[in-house]
């Protein structure tokens, strides 16, 4: 009988490097640290410090070797993805490297500072500044036009007949010589065309140069002005004439402005205070703040921030991608961001339609429809006669609602999954496979209260403080008989 051959073992299996991994967690950790505002020179300290990186894969590589020779295995294999990585790290740092020991007037913090806001236009050279400034007569009713590419704009009243322009010029170049060149090249422009004064910052006279200038432009109160800016702030303040303000990477302030404004803004935020006339905005926002607008307003944009709304004397219309609100007046707050609406002093007919947001009305007055696709609708009104319709409406989340106890209106509630409870007497509900629907008259009746919710409770209850409602006036004193006998002027004070 043959005796049995040798077992065969398979060799256990071959171990994946440590480098992939430990180059994520790195890479995480300084993104991280970027995110809780620790000031990182990304660029600047990879274009000097990029080889320690191949160094430190190396040696963690070289580690791994001696281990696995140590205890009998193969050497751990890199995948392919974390080759590619490398190679792509070593090309760009070559790359980066050469052109920083090639040009040594780089401004490479500035640039660090400014590739996401103004281009690369302070990429090359150390930084001058010149100064300057021109008047210009424009004829009564005349307008205003300023561009500039780079740089803010800021638009004062003044008393003079004149346009005054004062700017304030940065220039980024090799040496004291070229950037007086390159100053000359690039000085503004001011010119009548007619009835408008046309301002150009130039700061593209000179070609692809880092040029960038701020302009304070000082013009009759009641003079027009229009405004075109590419990458840069833009601040008009103390106008009666009317603005027209395109602005494609900047923030754009207003303040005591009695004329209609019109704003188009691709990138940034509009801050408004004491606007008299109409405010239409259109476009993309980053955050939206407006305060004290006696004139009706529009916003027709995408608003990717946070948006703070107060005292609109003619209301507002709000129309995003995601939202759209409407009221016809508000003499207390409003803030909004992506998950959340708060408003405190509405007035009504107010209409809001949202896709997923938490919702918080307190003191409205009038009318009120609100739907919500996903999200929590709490709604109080401790008033009695401010009380109006109520028509709310979400598809996933719960419902509550407080009203004066001492309210009286008409109720119609139903939910598909979720429970109905309430705080008024005589208010119950009946369903069957969990869903649950309420109608019926509390008081005298009067406005309706119409809450739908989908998935979700439904809570009608009482507020817990009264408003403040305008005491009755007092019953006027009942004057006091003079006793049998005696004259009036013999009654006694008390």
């Amino acid at each position: 009988m043959a005796s049995p051959g040798p077992m065969y073992y398979p060799p256990p299996p071959r171990q994946r490097s440590l480098v992939g991994p430990l180059l994520l967690i790195i890479i995480g950790v300084l993104f991280l640290m970027k995110n809780f505002g620790y000031s990182l020179s990304f660029l600047n300290g990879f274009v000097r410090y990029w080889p320690v990186l191949l160094v430190a894969v190396g040696a963690i590589r070289l580690a791994e070797y001696f281990w696995a020779r140590s205890n009998d295995r193969a050497a751990p294999q890199m995948g392919g993805l974390t080759v590619f990585f490398l190679i792509v790290v070593a090309i760009a740092g070559i790359a980066v490297s050469a052109a920083y020991h090639s040009h040594k007037d780089i401004n490479w913090g500035t640039f660090r500072d400014n590739i996401g806001d103004e281009g690369i236009v302070h990429l090359f050279g150390n930084e001058y500044s010149f100064d300057g400034e021109s008047k210009q007569e424009i004829p009564a009713g005349g307008v205003v036009r300023v561009r500039c590419e780079r740089g803010n704009i800021t638009i004062s009243r003044w008393d003079g007949p004149e346009v005054k322009v004062v700017y304030h010029k940065r220039i980024f170049a090799g040496s004291q010589g070229e950037a007086n060149s390159t100053n000359q090249a690039t000085n503004p422009r001011v010119q009548l065309q007619g009835t408008a004064l046309e301002i150009d910052a130039n700061t593209e006279g000179a070609g692809p140069r880092g040029v960038a200038s701020d302009l304070e432009v000082f013009a009759p109160e009641k003079t027009g002005v229009e405004i075109t800016s590419r990458h840069g702030d833009t601040f008009v303040t103390q106008r009666s004439g009317d603005v027209k303000i395109d602005s494609q990477h900047g923030d754009v302030s207003l303040d005591q402005v009695s004329g209609n404004v019109r704003l188009s803004s691709h990138h940034g935020s509009l801050h408004a205070t004491n606007v008299n006339g109409n405010l239409t905005v259109d476009g993309r926002l980053d955050d939206l703040s407006l305060d004290s607008i006696a004139g009706a307003v529009l916003v027709t944009a995408d608003i990717f921030g946070d948006t703070k709304l107060s005292r609109l004397q003619k209301g507002a219309a709000i129309r995003t991608s995601r939202t759209e609100l409407q009221l016809a007046r508000l003499d207390g707050d409003l803030t909004m961001d992506s998950g959340d609406l708060q408003g405190d002093g509405l007035i009504g007919p107010v209409s809001l339609s949202t896709k997923a947001k938490d919702i918080e009305l307190k003191n409205l007055k009038g009318d009120v429809r609100v739907s919500d696709d996903h999200g929590d609708i709490n709604y109080e009104n401790a008033s009695v006669t401010a009380l109006g319709n109520i028509d709310l409406t979400t598809h996933h989340g719960d419902v509550h609602v407080k009203l004066s106890p001492k309210a009286n209106f008409q109720y119609a509630l139903s939910t598909r999954h979720g429970d109905i409870s309430s705080e008024f007497e005589g208010v119950h509900s009946s369903g069957s496979t969990g869903a649950s629907s309420a109608s019926g008259t509390v008081g005298r009746g009067g406005p309706k209260v119409s809450v739908t919710s989908d998935t979700g409770d439904i809570a009608l209850d009482k507020s817990e403080a009264a408003a403040s409602e305008p005491p009755a006036p007092p019953a006027p004193p009942v004057p006091a008989k003079p006793a049998r006998g005696k004259k009036p002027s013999d009654v006694e004070v008390m």
